[in-house]
């Protein structure tokens, strides 16, 4: 009983702090920690947090292959990823053999053809425009993130810009 009680209260608070805007970081995508969301939208460089849309073709993926793990903060069931905004609508993505520039920025992150568990990867990205309402995320931290690399580009409108409060890695 005392167990139940103590999982129902952390349960409580962790929705609580998800409803004020804070989140935690528990991937190596970034820095382990606790992040804020903050009500500006975020720009070209800044940290952001956004779920998979339910008709991105690669949330099944993850889901089956537990990339995200499971939460109820996305509509699709998954975890929110946290990542790098690095790309904006009009922007050029060029891709090299031994990375990704994003118009003048260069990221030394090449995409990989399989997962740690030697399972064939999705690569979803293409070379060219960024087109109006849509986003390229990275995870400049950790070159082995599932990031718009494999699932693409996302919705810019469903980006919620996140500052980090406090991290350790």
């Amino acid at each position: 009983m005392k167990r139940l009680i103590t999982v129902a209260i952390i349960f409580v608070l962790f929705t609580a702090a998800h409803n004020v805007g804070y989140r935690i970081n528990t991937t190596r995508s970034l820095p382990v920690g606790i992040y804020k969301k903050v009500p500006e939208p975020p720009k070209r460089g800044d940290l952001a947090s956004f779920c998979l849309a339910p008709e991105n073709e690669y949330r099944e993926l993850a889901a089956e292959r537990n990339y995200l793990g499971t939460s109820f903060l996305c509509p699709s069931g998954q975890k929110p990823l946290l990542k790098k905004l690095a790309g904006i609508a009009g922007d050029i993505i060029i891709l090299h053999s031994n990375g990704i520039q994003v118009n003048s920025e260069r990221y030394m992150l090449t995409t990989r053809t399989n997962d740690s568990s030697g399972r064939p990867l999705p690569r979803r990205l293409k070379a060219g425009i960024i087109p109006a309402g849509k986003a390229f995320m990275l995870s400049t931290y950790n070159p082995n993130s599932f990031d718009s690399r494999y699932f693409g580009l996302v919705d810019a409108t469903a980006l919620h810009k996140i500052i980090p409060v406090f991290t350790f890695n």
